[in-house]
């Protein structure tokens, strides 16, 4: 009987640990949000970057539809992302905030949204992740300009 309870709790271990793994590992950005990376260029059809302005304010950084020259670089930049999911991350309220808004083609009225930190801290639908690699946001509005 002892020796079941053992191989139980073993196995529970086990699978609580692969599942661990799984939602904790690094993945491409765009796979944090669509389950199919592939997917972007038929789910999306503009990407418009929100930033602090000068006086406090929101402003419009950069706004692309699919049909201009630099969206492609855009959607590339992305596309190199790699983000890890993160526990108990806590966003500093020191550094500039970003808002990236990628229009969803099939929902027009639920886009997707992700606010990202100069730092590199990221919350895809309330989750937080760390990007580990791929250019800063910094770097992503300068291909944008």
């Amino acid at each position: 009987m002892k020796k079941v309870i053992l191989s139980l709790v073993a196995f529970l271990l086990l699978l609580g640990a692969l599942i661990f793994y799984s939602e904790f590992r690094t993945v491409n950005f765009v796979h944090a949000f669509l389950s199919d990376p592939e997917e972007l260029a038929d789910k999306v059809n503009g990407v418009t970057i929100w930033g602090e302005g000068g006086n406090g304010t929101v402003q419009t950084l950069a706004t692309f539809n699919s049909s201009e020259e630099k969206y492609e670089e855009v959607i590339a930049a992305l596309n190199e992302w790699e983000v890890k999911r993160t526990l108990f991350s806590k966003q500093d309220s020191s550094q500039d905030m970003y808002r990236i808004n990628l229009s969803n083609i099939e929902k027009p009225i639920n886009p997707y949204d992700i606010l990202i930190t100069s730092d590199g801290l990221l919350n895809i639908h309330g989750r937080e992740y760390k990007l580990v690699d791929g250019p800063s946001i910094e770097d992503l509005i300068d291909i944008a300009k």
